[in-house]
């Protein structure tokens, strides 16, 4: 009997195997068949305009945001950003078909997929060019490696998909922010842009603010689109409880909620509105951030009773690390570079946490009410 019941969980991941591998087969298909008239008696550098390093960036990153969505797509559960909730598959025609939030999420989520790859592997160019310096890559053997490297982002990406949901995308965020905050860094055509302030990454005209403000951006729609699943209070709190601290619980999750959406779009005003556009509206948006991420450090422990206590002297922590940063920088003791970075490592540090412990809350037992007869039937 239990050879029988891990043969039956198997399977599905089995299966999701297959059709990732079919998946990266057709990306590589596909690549080839674009690399190789594109690359015909040419010699490619690895890295720079025109080189081999940035076709797989840029295929790499159309074929990811692609496998996402076929991947989404062979769970036949719609084109929803990850599983549907427990609570919402009993919902009759809501868990049966996709909103157009959900679709947007996807969509969103998607985008954040190809914009990893594309900068990852942009990054990854970079250090092989460095390490073979003023080599070049024959046509034949660029098209192969244009193709290999397309099939491996799909066969990742596409299992990403299948098996997403609320604690797998907190990674696939923080990989997203980090990946293109670090390409933004590196590409700076200032090299001594951190002697003025982080926000000077996102005001030239380089691949480097395009990096940055991209990052932001998307990294702000991503937030506000998990707002809703990381409080869902169909999942976090028992639809028929009805006592008193149930319904506070609800309430408090809608505030953070609304926070969580606030946080989101002003980190995507951040940045679509860079110093040299708007500094007015660049400020608002930075400081509006932090101070909207420290009421919900506080308004988190009615929302999420059961979370580990940890977790709340985590966040009590950060906003303390966030005031003494402030502090330094009023007296002069830090730079405002390392105030700013400080406090969004902070802040999208905290946001990371959140969303594995709502993720984590999520799947957890709940206390149902009880209620009528079960209330007074005997424990033995």
């Amino acid at each position: 009997m239990a050879s029988t019941g891990v043969g039956t969980r198997r399977a599905p991941l089995l299966s999701a195997e297959g059709a990732a591998i079919v998946a990266g087969g057709g990306a590589f298909v596909l690549a080839l068949v674009v690399a190789l008239p594109l690359f015909w008696g040419a010699s490619l550098a690895i890295a720079g305009p025109d080189s081999l390093g940035q076709f797989v960036a840029i295929a790499a990153g159309v074929i990811a945001a692609l496998a996402y969505v076929a991947g989404r797509l062979w769970t036949r559960e719609g084109p929803r950003p990850f599983r549907a909730p427990a609570a919402a598959s009993t919902e009759g025609n809501r868990a049966g078909r996709a909103t157009a939030a959900d679709v947007f999420d996807t969509v969103v989520i998607a985008l954040a997929h190809g914009v990893i790859a594309l900068l990852g592997w942009l990054a990854l160019s970079a250090v092989l060019d460095n390490g073979f310096q003023d080599a070049t890559v024959y046509f034949l053997s660029a098209a192969a490696l244009a193709a290999v490297a397309c099939a491996v982002t799909a066969y990742i990406v596409f299992l990403s998909s299948v098996q997403m949901d609320l604690m797998r995308l907190s990674t696939v965020l923080a990989v997203f922010v980090i990946v293109g905050i670090l390409t933004a860094m590196l590409s700076a055509p200032d090299p001594h842009w951190w002697m003025l302030h982080l926000s000077a990454l996102g005001m030239s005209s380089s691949v480097s603010s395009l990096s940055f403000n991209l990052t932001l951006i998307i990294a702000g729609v991503i937030v506000t689109a998990l707002a809703r699943y990381a409080t869902d209070t169909r999942e976090l709190v028992a639809p028929a409880d009805d006592r008193p601290e149930a319904r506070r619980s609800r309430a408090a999750l809608i505030r953070v909620r609304v926070a969580l959406i606030l946080i989101g779009v002003l980190l995507a005003g951040v940045g679509l509105f860079p110093l040299n556009v708007s500094a007015v509206l660049h400020n608002v948006s930075a400081v509006g951030m932090v101070l909207t991420f420290s009421l919900v450090v506080f308004w988190v422990r009615a929302a999420l009773p059961q979370a580990p206590a940890s977790f709340f002297v985590l966040g009590y922590v950060f906003f303390a690390t966030i005031v003494v940063m402030l502090l330094f920088y009023v007296v002069g003791y830090y730079v405002l570079t390392a105030t700013e970075l400080v406090a969004g490592v902070v802040v999208f540090s905290w946001l990371i946490v959140y969303l594995r412990v709502s993720g984590a809350a999520s799947g957890a037992p709940r206390a149902e009410p009880v209620t009528g007869a079960g209330a007074a039937t005997p424990a033995g």
